[in-house]
This record gives structure tokens, C-alpha cells and sequence, in this order.
């Protein structure tokens, strides 16, 4: 039972039950201070005598009022007084729930431990940099992205401050035999040997480098030298033929094996001179190099600045193959959705993975900008909110303290981006209902789900820039202005194309209609601008990276082609049915067995057979079949027959 309008205090004792009088008369003092009207009254007053015992602490409301009624009594005695003087009800501060702390995994421990720092909110971190002697690889560069990370969230979201520093080592064994290894291999380049110098030093440099591989067990990188040892061997055939037939040589030739057994050259050539070279200056040129090449990799990763110890150099990953299929960011959203200290798959899987989630949380942005730029008044700006804003934003507060946990975990970036995927999932649905509906989605709250995406992937150092919502366009620094620059001429172009493909199409203006889509799906795409269109909505434009376009017309170019493939093949072999049916069809009924003379030896008078090829007489069983096999001729040709009679 429940309580509506005003108080029934008849209908309160009618209830036996004391948990269910109480629990009615919390609900009841949810919304308000006193029983009736704004002050004790005689209604308070019974209702307290009714109780006669403190209730039970979970009945917040009634507790309230049953404690205020209570101080009341004590402080005014005398129920003649005409006014008492108004007292505080006491206050029940809330019982809050548990705080989540963020907890690291201890590598000496084993185990997750509460992050505790020495003082106070300040974080000392030393890194111990890498030894660099040549280009890195994509390890490499999970270290510094990862590294890169796990402080932004220290430093950004869990709000310490931090002190990051990492060593430079300028000197190392490693660093002087490949400075020592290069300088060697420059100087015997210089020397211009000949062909068949080349091809015996080659030779004589491979017989350690094959004993080498022989005793190599770790299989990945046995598998590296197998790789290097087969394009040594495919350079080696075309020289020496060159020099088994006595001919000049090809200077590319020499470039060629020169280049894919640069490795084992090096290593044989150090060998034998490397005690010689012993120039300073030598060795200090290569680390150096390999500083500024860091420096740059880091800028091109954003890669947060550095403090830097003197005894040092970083190793430096070479992008030029990583990042022509990836950008920076997707390399970094590939290693945010894995655990920072678990072994990563480096597969074309994991790198898609992390394709798809920039496309479709960068869609979901791309959508909220769209809508918050759609012209409202003040008063559009603040809509009421149904069942469906209510439900979305239970969902984004859950999605939130999800995240934070996930976080708190080890700083589980992993689990992060997944409760992230599915808010934006969630969202997603929310503006479709509303679009099918022919509603404006709530702007406020998709709004805020939008800064709240962006603020984390900001703090994951998968977002640059200033922009409030979404991934930049048109090259760091430069979104904001280019959008607010560009966006009203794109609008008045895109509401005066929508005007045109109206009159086009009351009209029936088809070559109007082709200008416009030719407009939107090969003009603009160039300029990185997306133009969709919307029944019964205004288009929709976006701005989006031109190469993301380019590849999404490519895409979809494919995709229109493959099924235009599918369509002619399906005609195809329709015709080819049909025509095979009517070549069935004008076969006559009493032709159709006498061909298969292999099965049938004789006929009767409409062609029908009574014995097999051996001469025996046709089992009834079979006669049965094959009769049935002759009417349904039968009735095929007489439909040609009248088919032709009909001129068709």
C-alpha cells in the first residue's frame, strides 16, 4: 500500500504490521518534513505515540522525522505554547560506499598492491633507457607508447605529480661494434672491390654466419637469420654466374648482394679489423644520430616530453613501415587495448582491431558535432527529459565508474576502452530511436558523453589538440579553426544541394540528380568532406580525414562492384537455365530416348522404349519412371508449341 496526496492516518492503523507501517511511512515522508502541512501537528504527534521505538536505520525518511519529533517533544513540553520556536531536525550523514584505490601490479610481490606514494601526492619514476646501436622495432615501440600512457593516467587522471625520468647511456659494447661495424663496412664500399672480391668475401663471411644460425635455438630468431641467409643466397646466383662466365659484372649486381649481406659482412669484417679502428670520433657519431632520430620518433608517436640523464641514448624505432599502415594513433589504440604487461600479438588482427575502434568511436563523434550544429533557440538547448535520456544517462554514470575501475585495476586500459566502446554503442542506439523517430536527440547529454570520450582519450594521448569533441582534422593545431572556418560555407552548400535535388526531383531531372550525387560521393570526399543524405532529415556534413575517405569510396566502389559481378552472374546463369529449358523444350517427346542408344535398343511407334541396350524387355519399375520422364516432356513441348503458335 502507498500514500498518496495527503496523509490517512486512519488508513495507518489499519496496518498490523509494524515493517509494513513503517516502510509505508517512509515512503510517504520522502517528499516531506511533517505528516500535515509545514509543522507538528496532532497527527505527528500520534503517529510518533504509535511507533513507541526508534526505527530501523534503512528507513532514512521516517528515521528523520521520528528523531525530529522526538527532539521536538523534549525541547517544547508544554503542547499550550502557541508557536515553539523551530528546531533542526538532526542530521544523518550518509553511510557512502567504498572508494576505489588504484592498485599496481608489484613485480617483486607478484601480485596487485595499493598504490601508496612516499610523499604525499608526489611520484618519483625512473625508466632505464634502451642500448641503441640501429633501428628498433615495433617492441620498442610498445615500451615508450605503454610507458607513455600508464604516466598520462597518473599524471592526468589520478591527478599525481609526477617526476618521469629516464637514463641515456652514450656508451655501451653493443654501440661500439656497430659504430665500429659501419665505419668498416663504409670503408670497404669505398674501396670499390671487384666483382669476384665481393663474391669471395661474401662467401668467406657466410661460413660463421651459418655456423651461427646452426647453433641458434630461440626459434624467432632463428627464424630472422633463416630469412637473411635466403636473400643473401638469392643475391649470391645472379654474380656468380656473372663471374663463373667471365663477364664484366653489373655494378647492381654488386649493390644488391652488398646490401642483403651487409649483416654477416660487418660481422666478418669486424672480426678482422675491428681491433684497428680506433678513431673517437667514430664512435661517438652513432649514438648521436640515433639521439635525434628518438627525439623525432617520439614527437611523431606523441610521446610526452622527457627528462633526460646524460649517461645515455634512447633506441629509436623506425616508423617509415609501421606508420605508412598505421597512424600514430591507431598504433597507440592498439596498444591501449591490450594489457600494458602482457605479451602483445602483433598480428594484422590486432592492428584492425584498433582501426575499427578509431572508425567507429570517431563516427560517433563525427554525429554529435553534426547534431550539435543544427540550428536551435536557447530554450532547444535544455529539452525535457523522457525515459529514454534517463536511461542513457544511468547507463553513462555506470559506464564511468566502470572505467574508473578499470583503471584502478592495474591501470586496465584494456577493460577501459571496452566499457567506452559500449557507451558509445549504447548511444548510438539512443540516436537511431530518436532518428526513426523523427525526434531531435537530447544534445545536452550526448554532449556531455562526448566530452567525457574525448577527455579520456586525451588522457590516453590517443587525442592532440585543443578541440572540445573529437579526433582532430586537418593536422594538429589546426581542427578548431579549420572546422568553425569551413562548416558555414558547407552548410549553405549543402542546404542549396538539398533545394536542388528537390525541384530535381519533382521535376524528374535525372542528370540534376546525378550532379548531386557526383557532388557528394567523388568531389567532395577529395576535399575531406562527407555529405549523407537522410530521408525525411536534412544531410548531414562531416568533416573527415581525406585519406579515410578516399578509402571509404575505394571501399565502397568495391563493394558496388562485387555485387554488380554477383548481379550479371546471376543473369547469366538465368539465361543459361532458360535457354537450356527451351532447348528441352523443342526436343519432341518421341526423340527424347532414341539418342540414348547406350540405355535402349528398341522403340515403340512414339518412341517410347520397351527393351535396354542388351535387347532385354524394360522392368515394369523402370517403364513406370520412364513414363513419367516422357509426359512431363510432353507437356514442355506442347507449352512451346503454343508458344510459338502465340508469336512469343
Amino acid at each position: 500500500p502507498k500514500i498518496s496526496a495527503a496523509f490517512d492516518y486512519g488508513f495507518l492503523l489499519c496496518i498490523s504490521e509494524d515493517a509494513l507501517r513503517v516502510e509505508t511511512l517512509n515512503e510517504y515522508l520522502s517528499s516531506r518534513s511533517y505528516l500535515v502541512g509545514y509543522g507538528r501537528s496532532q497527527v505527528d504527534a500520534e503517529a510518533f505515540a504509535l511507533l513507541c521505538r526508534p526505527l530501523p536505520e534503512r528507513h532514512v525518511h521516517a528515521l528523520r522525522w521520528y528523531k525530529h519529533i522526538a527532539a521536538l517533544k523534549q525541547n517544547s513540553p508544554c503542547r499550550s505554547q502557541a508557536k515553539a520556536k523551530r528546531v533542526q531536525p538532526p542530521w544523518s550523514p550518509p553511510e557512502g560506499t567504498d572508494v576505489s584505490k588504484l592498485h599496481l601490479y608489484n613485480s617483486l610481490t607478484r601480485t596487485k598492491e595499493v598504490f601508496v606514494p612516499q610523499k604525499g601526492n608526489k611520484v618519483l619514476w625512473y625508466c632505464c633507457g634502451p642500448t641503441v646501436y640501429d633501428a628498433s622495432h615495433m617492441g620498442h615501440a610498445r615500451s615508450y607508447i605503454s610507458f607513455d600512457i600508464l604516466r598520462r593516467i597518473l599524471k592526468d587522471y589520478f591527478k599525481y605529480d609526477v617526476f618521469y625520468c629516464m637514463n641515456v647511456t652514450d656508451i655501451d659494447d653493443k654501440i661500439i661494434k656497430r659504430a665500429r661495424q659501419n665505419y668498416l663496412l663504409e670503408q670497404y664500399g669505398e674501396k670499390k672491390p671487384s666483382p669476384s672480391q665481393i663474391l669471395q668475401d661474401v662467401l668467406t663471411a657466410r661460413t660463421p654466419f651459418k655456423a651461427k644460425l646452426a647453433e641458434t635455438t630461440d626459434p624467432d630468431k632463428k627464424q630472422m637469420l633463416e630469412r637473411l641467409d635466403a636473400a643473401v643466397d638469392a643475391a649470391l646466383g645472379p654474380l656468380q654466374m656473372s663471374v663463373q662466365s667471365n663477364a664484366a659484372g653489373d655494378t647492381l649486381q654488386n649493390q644488391v648482394l652488398l646490401e642483403e649481406a651487409k649483416d654477416l659482412l660487418s660481422d666478418w669484417l669486424d672480426s678482422q679489423f675491428g681491433s684497428q679502428v680506433t678513431e673517437n670520433s667514430i664512435f661517438s657519431l652513432l649514438p648521436k644520430y640515433w639521439e635525434g632520430e628518438y627525439h623525432k620518433d617520439m614527437e611523431a608517436l606523441n610521446v610526452s616530453k622527457l627528462i633526460l640523464v646524460n649517461n645515455s641514448i634512447y633506441e629509436v624505432l623506425t616508423l617509415c613501415i609501421v606508420l605508412y599502415f598505421l597512424s600514430a594513433r591507431q598504433l597507440r589504440l592498439a596498444f591501449l587495448m591490450h594489457s600494458w604487461k602482457d605479451t602483445l600479438d602483433y598480428s594484422n588482427n590486432t592492428m584492425e582491431s584498433a582501426i575499427q575502434y578509431e572508425r567507429f568511436i570517431n563516427e560517433f563523434f563525427l554525429n554529435v558535432k553534426d547534431i550539435l550544429r543544427s540550428p536551435t533557440d536557447i530554450t532547444g538547448q535544455f529539452e525535457k527529459w523522457e525515459a529514454e535520456e534517463i536511461e542513457l544517462n544511468k547507463s553513462f554514470y555506470e559506464k564511468k565508474t566502470s572505467v574508473h575501475e578499470a583503471l584502478c585495476d592495474n591501470i586496465d586500459t584494456r577493460s577501459a576502452l571496452e566499457e567506452m566502446r559500449a557507451l558509445v554503442g549504447q548511444s548510438n542506439t539512443y540516436m537511431a530511436a530518436r532518428r526513426s523517430a523523427k525526434l531531435p536527440p537530447n544534445r545536452m547529454l550526448l554532449q556531455s558523453i562526448a566530452l567525457y570520450l574525448t577527455d579520456m582519450l586525451k588522457t590516453f594521448g590517443a587525442i592532440e589538440g585543443s578541440e572540445p569533441i573529437g579526433f582532430p582534422v586537418g593536422g594538429n593545431g589546426q581542427n578548431a579553426d579549420l572546422e568553425s572556418t569551413v562548416m558555414p560555407y558547407l552548410s549553405v552548400l549543402s542546404d542549396f544541394r538539398e533545394d536542388v535535388r528537390k525541384i530535381a526531383r519533382e521535376k524528374k531531372v535525372t542528370e540534376l540528380l546525378r550532379l548531386c550525387d557526383e557532388l557528394r560521393d567523388d568531389t567532395l570526399p577529395e576535399l575531406g568532406v562527407r555529405l549523407e543524405d537522410r530521408d525525411g532529415l536534412p544531410t548531414s556534413v562531416k568533416l573527415v580525414d581525406k585519406e579515410t575517405l578516399l578509402k571509404e569510396r575505394e571501399e565502397r566502389k568495391k563493394m558496388e562492384d562485387e555485387k554488380k559481378k554477383k548481379k550479371e552472374e546471376a543473369a547469366r546463369k538465368k539465361q543459361e537455365q532458360e535457354m537450356a529449358k527451351l532447348a528441352k523444350m523443342k526436343v519432341k517427346p518421341s526423340e527424347m530416348f532414341r539418342s540414348e542408344t547406350d540405355k535402349y535398343s528398341n522403340f515403340d511407334e512414339t518412341g517410347f522404349p520397351a527393351h535396354d541396350a542388351e535387347g532385354k524387355e524394360l522392368s515394369k519399375g523402370l517403364a513406370k519412371k520412364l513414363r513419367k520422364l516422357y509426359e512431363a516432356q510432353e507437356k514442355l513441348y506442347n507449352e512451346y508449341l503454343q508458344s510459338t503458335q502465340n508469336g512469343s
